[in-house]
């Protein structure tokens, strides 16, 4: 594939490119961005999720851009406020020393701040169908004179009912315009919007060839509806640096499985429609950072989420349809880096999966879920790393000092045995995950559980918290080691300033009482029922 330079752009936007480390255009860019220097016709264009569109559309728009024009000279039109955030960047980082102001408007955000934008002139504005209608009736914003008008993920754009706003927008644009029209699938409804509002148009479709290796390995695991949770954990724990998105159907499971991950001692926040935008961001910028390595989010939240080095995206409910799996499998294996696309299914879902790999013509294999002693071999290479990384620098003198004095008065391997422990807590016990039923000979079809019963649970307060150096992960593996329970049994801790709360089982709950409060050294009781 020739360089950027074989594709007429000029040399303040090539050296842009050369900043930001990009020397090769992706497929849907060699084929695109000539056309849209030269030609004058409009385009539909086709490719997966995170091959590049945004530049492939982009970069014409900044080349053909005037300085100081005065109005706007583009509209760039999203789904979600998220993609409206990150298109609006990625434009702006093109740009190199061209003086051509990149404006998102969206919902969520102070209008005030978007009338100042306007007012000091944008030239390309890249927004929300809402609220791009909102300044149109305002009179805030004019399409009169623009010179391109796009539709970045129309498919998106259709499922979520859109269309009717978009043909309100098209209606006060320009006719001198040039109509761009780029998706990741071609469903009916997005032909009939390029038929409807486009005239004569040019279609530039990239699929992967028969015989290109994908980045994106596809796999699925089979198990009882009832155990999707354990087999998650096991899919996280076995992995030694996941990074990745878990796609649920809802925002109340969003909420609950990024809840039950965290207490797992998973780093995972939840993503969703009922979030500010301020909270969303601060989320993504946290996930962003791999502060946080584990989003659990919902279709619509997640269609503005762009991390090039995902390592995977789990399915933990299957999508709804073909083209929402395209979307989110899309969203790994970028930039050149491999990505697995994980499914969890029940056995009756079995068809319907199958189903949407025909009509995608995808291979998805089937994969035994990772076993114990897998996840267990896989955590004993992660901390092996660790400690390789914690070796590499020069250990505190102090704790050389004191670990002679040890190795004097200690069995070495108990020794480090013990601050192995202490270190890591519960990591390796076994016992933390439960059996994941044979999918096959169950009909259990419920939701997905996390304790090992489903019976009620016994809340308890105990009078430790942060101000006594506790944490979550201390606090399980005191609680397992004193009253003799597998640690995926107590759930929904909270460690407060000085006192904290959790559950276990019912069954469990009068010999967890028992134990605790007789481990105290002072005689006065740990905890008490909530």
């Amino acid at each position: 594939m020739n360089g950027f330079e074989q594709l007429g752009l000029s040399g303040a936007t090539l050296a842009a490119l050369a900043d930001k480390g990009f020397t090769e255009p992706t497929p849907i860019q060699a084929r695109t961005i000539p056309l849209l220097l030269n030609g004058e016709t409009d385009i539909v264009g086709q490719a997966m999720t995170g091959t590049g569109k945004t530049a492939a559309f982009g970069l014409p728009i900044i080349e053909r851009a005037v300085q100081g024009a005065g109005h706007v000279q583009a509209l760039i039109l999203t789904p979600t406020r998220e993609l409206a955030i990150q298109v609006a960047e990625e434009i702006a980082s093109l740009r190199g020393g061209k003086r051509v102001n990149v404006l998102p408007v969206y919902g969520g955000q102070s209008i005030h701040l978007q009338l100042g934008g306007l007012r000091r002139g944008a030239d390309i504005v890249v927004g929300t169908p809402g609220r791009v209608l909102d300044h149109l009736q305002r009179g805030t914003l004019r399409l009169d004179r623009i010179s391109f008008f796009v539709l970045d993920e129309a498919d998106e754009m259709c499922n979520m009912g859109f269309v009717d706003d978009v043909r309100a927008i098209f209606e006060q644009a320009g006719p001198e315009r040039r109509t761009l029209l780029f998706s990741a699938t071609m469903p009916h409804e997005v032909l009939r919007i390029a038929t409807e509002f486009m005239g004569e148009y040019e279609v530039v479709s990239v699929r992967p060839e028969r015989d290109e290796t994908p980045l994106t390995r596809q796999i699925f695991h089979e198990v009882p509806a009832r155990d999707r949770f354990e087999a998650l954990c096991r899919v996280i724990d076995a992995e030694p640096e996941f990074y990745g998105l878990v796609f649920c159907r809802t925002r109340m499971e969003t909420d609950r499985i990024a809840e039950w991950l965290v207490e797992r001692g998973h780093p995972a926040e939840p993503i969703h429609g009922d979030l500010s935008q301020a909270r969303r961001e601060e989320i993504l910028a946290k996930f962003r950072k791999r502060r946080v390595n584990i989003l659990v989010a919902t279709d619509v939240a997640a269609r503005g989420i762009d991390v090039p080095d995902l390592t995977h995206v789990v399915n933990f409910a299957l999508p709804q349809n073909p083209e929402v799996y395209v979307h989110r499998v899309g969203r790994t294996g970028r930039a050149g880096k491999n990505g697995v696309a994980l499914t969890l299914i029940s056995p009756q879902e079995y068809r319907k999966l199958m189903h949407m790999a025909s009509s995608l013509r995808l291979e998805i294999k089937k994969q035994p879920l990772p076993c114990v002693t897998d996840v267990i071999r896989a955590k004993k290479a992660r901390i092996l790393s660790e400690m390789d990384a914690v070796l590499a620098t020069k250990p505190q003198v102090a704790y050389q000092e004191m670990a002679l004095e040890l190795l004097n008065t200690q069995d070495p391997e108990l020794l480090l045995a013990a601050v192995l422990q202490r270190a890591f807590g519960a990591e390796l016990d076994p016992r933390g995950y439960r059996e994941v039923g044979n999918p096959r000979s169950t009909h259990d079809v419920g939701t997905a559980r996390r304790g090992g019963s489903s019976s009620d649970r016994v809340v308890f307060k105990a009078a430790v918290g942060r101000q006594h150096g506790m944490t979550a992960r201390k606090f399980v593996d005191y609680i397992c080691q004193h009253a003799h329970i597998r640690p995926f049994k107590v759930q929904n801790v909270r460690i407060g300033g000085r006192q904290s709360t959790f559950t276990v089982p019912e069954s469990d709950g009068e010999a967890v009482f028992r134990s605790l409060n007789k481990s105290t050294r002072d005689g006065r009781p740990l905890i008490s029922r909530g």
